[in-house]
């Protein structure tokens, strides 16, 4: 009895290796697409933590004025005075510092926006919290110490200090 050879099965191991080799490739372009994702959410993260640290900062060097720093979702402030050129009263280099904090989340961070507030539950110590547009909303923080939430579909970064440390 003779046996008959085997028709189109080397095309068949073929066409299965190029399915094995596809689901592969499309797993690694979705790796990569997620690797890029975290990297930006790392970059917002870091800008964030800047420009709260900035504004402790600042905070801090005019600690007497600190009240004046209160910023709330959504609104802006304007600034009189010009600090960098000459010199201002301590009340006008808190409007100044704020609109400086506004110009930054405005040019680094997507839809930036910051809500500065005195902490009710711990005396002294205040809260600067920074939230930016992300519709994943990969970083969300939780609103201890009686700190603003974060907006709808965006990310936010929370920083407590005290002014007078």
């Amino acid at each position: 009895m003779q046996l008959r050879p085997q028709l189109g099965i080397a095309l068949l191991e073929a066409l299965v290796g190029l399915v094995v080799l596809a689901f592969g490739m499309l797993g690694l372009l979705w790796m990569h697409q997620q690797a890029l994702a975290q990297q930006r959410q790392q970059l917002m993260r870091s800008v964030a933590m800047g420009v709260a640290d900035d504004l402790a900062e600042r905070m801090r060097l005019n600690a007497p004025q600190r009240s004046l720093y209160v910023k709330t979702w959504g609104s802006s402030s304007t600034a009189a005075f010009d600090c960098t050129a000459t010199a201002c009263s301590r009340e006008a280099l808190a409007a100044w510092d704020k609109l400086q904090l506004e110009q930054t989340l405005q040019n680094q961070l997507p839809e930036g926006d910051a809500a500065v507030v005195a902490l009710p539950d711990v005396s002294g110590w205040w809260g600067i919290v920074i939230a930016w547009r992300d519709t994943n909303e990969t970083y969300r923080t939780d609103t201890a110490s009686g700190s603003p939430p974060c907006p709808a579909q965006m990310s936010c970064w929370r920083l407590f200090f005290r002014p007078d440390r």
